[in-house]
């Protein structure tokens, strides 16, 4: 794969900590948006529930116990946290991203809900934001 085919896809997801994902869905199945996952992941200590916006999801992460929601929740408050940006081959992004000095929170893709594979870059490099790759499996 050469360098030139490395590129952001669309936006995945956007995620958003909520104290009740539930409370937080419920809002958006009034209009008709589904759940369509709905998954705990205590790797994480987090459920995370999606709903579609035509390919775009929401992601309402709700604390299972204590982790990096949890303290997002407690400091800022329920709101949205990150913006997942989809990737077609996640390693090659990675090392891509490397070559130009891009640190990333971890050290390798790590499992993520609904059959992907995730890797969030240091804010540094995105101006403050939190940005996520995923590459869907």
């Amino acid at each position: 794969m050469s360098d030139d085919d490395i590129r952001l896809q669309d936006i995945d997801h956007i995620g958003a900590p909520v104290w009740d994902a539930d409370a937080a869905t419920a809002f958006y199945q009034r209009f008709g948006k589904e759940v369509v996952i709905d998954e705990d992941l205590p790797e994480y200590n987090i459920r995370a529930v999606f709903l579609d916006f035509d390919g775009v999801y929401l992601e309402f992460l709700e604390p299972a116990g204590p982790g990096n929601v949890k303290t997002f929740l407690e400091r800022h408050g329920p709101g949205y946290q990150h913006i997942a940006y989809r990737v077609d081959d996640i390693e090659a992004a990675v090392e891509y991203l490397r070559k130009d000095g891009v640190v990333f929170q971890s050290d390798e893709p790590m499992p993520g809900a609904g059959d992907t594979r995730i890797i969030f870059v240091e804010e540094r490099h995105t101006a403050g934001f939190q940005v996520e790759l995923v590459e869907r499996i």
